[in-house]
């Protein structure tokens, strides 16, 4: 009997599993903090080559400091990965200087919190402008140099749980990580046409510098934003599931070629119970919306 699993389907069209990174050259963004700093790590550990971006160059600076200690080689850039021209130059400036783009990083994020109806239009541009746009303008300039340069590669973009899980009061941070992970998913079947694995990074509640720098809004009496905001802080510190977790995963996933890294059991369950029965799903959060409703 044929052999249809995805493992076999993509290694006969070429997508091969990718287990050295010594002297790859691996490029992220958002690397400053959180799990972009530990992707950064986590592939430097393993003899990358590394192309940091971010909008925060102080950060920035730290982390190109602290991997050159080590030894490592690093190319760092600010960058502002809602900016097409930016992330164009970026690609441009990063091929110059390395020659050449073996996994590509898009992990820049930031959040909105809030009810649908308190969220404005520019707290919409603001959440779809690194979170789906940083991506897609990331792919669209790198992926077909990728293509030109042949011998493969992979695309990582970073999405959540919350892009395989519906959450209240995050509707435009869940937008935007559902749009990833359907973006990833399509890309992947065309990319592997060209020897190119592509995946979705679904990690649960990680505690990052997303949460503290989020947009909360709220026009309750219930709760201020700042109060919602310190709930939020306080319930990821709880959680206490670290970006370092979620980079070993990455390197895994990268190495295995997984189409979707599903990562922590809040997540795992979530994506579980929505694969057997979606609208079991939405009635639970139906009812969590409204005993939310009574205390935000």
């Amino acid at each position: 009997m044929p052999d249809f699993s995805e493992k076999t389907l993509l290694r006969d069209k070429g997508v091969t599993e990718m287990r050295d990174f010594n002297g790859k050259v691996v490029v992220v963004t958002g690397a400053a903090s959180g799990i972009g700093r530990e992707m950064a790590l986590a592939f430097a550990e393993r003899g990358a080559r590394l192309a940091l971006a971010d909008i925060d160059g102080d950060g920035l600076e730290g982390v190109r400091r602290e991997l050159e200690a080590r030894g490592n080689a690093v190319y760092t850039q600010i960058v502002d990965v809602c900016m097409a021209a930016e992330v164009e130059d970026l690609c441009a400036s990063i091929y110059r200087e390395m020659g050449r783009v073996d996994i590509l990083c898009n992990n820049a994020g930031v959040a909105v919190g809030g009810w649908m109806e308190d969220v404005s239009i520019d707290d919409w541009k603001w959440q779809l402008g690194p979170n789906l746009w940083g991506v897609i303008y990331g792919c669209h300039y790198f992926y077909p140099r990728m293509i030109a340069q042949g011998g493969g590669g992979h695309i990582v973009n970073t999405a959540s749980g919350a892009g395989l899980v519906p959450l209240p009061i995050t509707v435009a941070y869940n937008t935007t990580k559902f749009a990833v992970v359907g973006f990833s998913e399509t890309l992947r079947a065309e990319a592997a046409l060209h020897g190119i694995g592509v995946s979705a990074v679904c990690p649960g509640f990680v505690a990052t510098n997303v949460v503290s720098n989020a947009r909360i809004v709220s026009r309750t009496q219930r709760s201020s934003p700042e109060e919602l905001k310190q709930r939020f802080i306080r319930f990821f510190e709880r959680r206490n599931y670290t970006p370092d977790k979620v980079a070993a995963a990455v390197v895994k996933g990268v190495e295995r070629n997984r189409s979707v890294i599903v990562m922590g059991p809040e997540t795992r369950l979530g994506d579980l119970s929505m694969r057997l029965s979606r609208g079991l799903v939405i009635k639970v959060m139906e009812q969590a919306v409204r005993l939310m409703k009574r205390y935000v």
